[in-house]
């Protein structure tokens, strides 16, 4: 392989240097090293990390041209601003998606399996499905949890914008509670239900505290798969970014089970990430990744429209909630 790759195709065939490369400068502490050594030099920074030094001289190339790492005329180091985020205690950093990511690799070793398949290589990597695996490794959830409410925060934040939120939202499959919170903050009059499971909830009164919004939000531990354990008091049923997390069977389970759970009136909302007909690169790796981790998919429009009707729901409504990288598209459904 040529030593600059000269097109997309052969830049690829390396990406997983470079990912692996900014891994490593997190599990050796580099960044916690530059923060807390005085005027950190590559001499003190190998001593400490017992690393050789002209590898380690290369990852902090590899660094600075990522504008991760600056360094000064007299040969110290220090973190850029961007680098900050490879800081684990940084309100925005970028460790619960590396540690995501990480978690993933040794899934998508065997994509060509989940290809073949259309099932989870994470499964047959780890021997066990994704959500057993993080509720026996509470370090590892708990970096997963911390990263859906990044995300909530980065994708989600401007949602309320294009829909008028109003009664009591069941947020179902809500984690730990971002987006209740955020829901909260921008409609005053509003009331939430938070359901989950009992080992995701149970971070919520945090969330929920730090918004100052807990007084308006109950929280319910249950399963989506047990159509008693979701409340009937709601005025809509609200599912973000959940159903992507699931084949198509299960997504069916969910939705009928909803419409179970409903009481007269109320309404199903959908907020998800839409397979577009002008979907990119990095659309189709993350539909990809579902389908190695999850055993999922990113879904068109067609596909929802699809499972709605057979699960019973009408009166389906569309509404853009934010189209950029990842389009966003609320769905207001109603049982038929």
């Amino acid at each position: 392989m040529p030593a600059n790759p000269s097109s997309p195709l052969q830049e690829a065939f390396c990406g997983h240097w470079l990912s692996q490369a900014v891994i490593t400068l997190h599990h050796l502490d580099v960044p916690g090293l530059l923060q807390r050594l005085a005027a950190p030099s590559l001499a003190s920074l190998s001593e400490a990390i017992g690393a050789d030094a002209r590898a380690l001289w290369q990852l902090l190339e590899i660094a600075k041209k990522l504008n991760a790492v600056t360094q000064e005329a007299d040969g110290h180091y220090r973190l850029t601003e961007l680098g900050m985020r490879l800081l684990p205690e940084h309100e925005d950093s970028f460790i619960p998606f590396l540690d995501h990511l990480q978690m993933g690799y040794p899934a998508w070793v065997g994509l060509a399996h989940s290809v073949q398949t259309g099932k989870p290589a994470f499964d047959r990597v780890y021997g066990t499905d994704i959500y057993s695996y993080l509720t026996g490794n509470p370090a590892q959830n708990t970096f997963f949890n911390r990263y859906m409410a990044q995300t909530t925060d980065t994708w989600l934040a401007d949602a309320g914008k294009h829909y008028g939120f109003s009664g009591r939202v069941i947020d179902l499959g809500g984690n730990k509670g971002a987006l209740s919170a955020m829901l909260l903050k921008q409609f005053p009059d509003l009331q939430t239900t938070l359901f989950d499971l009992d080992q995701a909830v149970k971070q919520a009164p945090a969330v929920l505290d730090a918004a100052g919004v807990a007084e308006r939000c109950r929280i319910v531990a249950g399963s989506f798969f047990e159509s008693a354990s979701i409340p009937g008091d709601g005025d809509i049923y609200l599912l973000s970014r959940v159903l992507l997390n699931w084949n198509d069977a299960k997504v069916l389970e969910i939705l009928r089970n909803c419409r179970l759970a409903m009481p007269a009136g109320s309404k199903l909302l959908i907020l998800e990430i839409i397979l577009t007909e002008n979907a990119g690169l990095n659309d189709y790796l993350s539909s990809l990744n579902l389908l190695v981790m999850f055993g999922a998919r990113l879904r068109t429009h067609a596909e929802f429209e699809r499972l709605l009707s057979v699960a019973g729901f009408g009166q389906l409504n569309w509404i853009a909630a934010g189209v950029g990288e990842n389009p966003l598209f609320f769905l207001d459904a109603k049982p038929n």
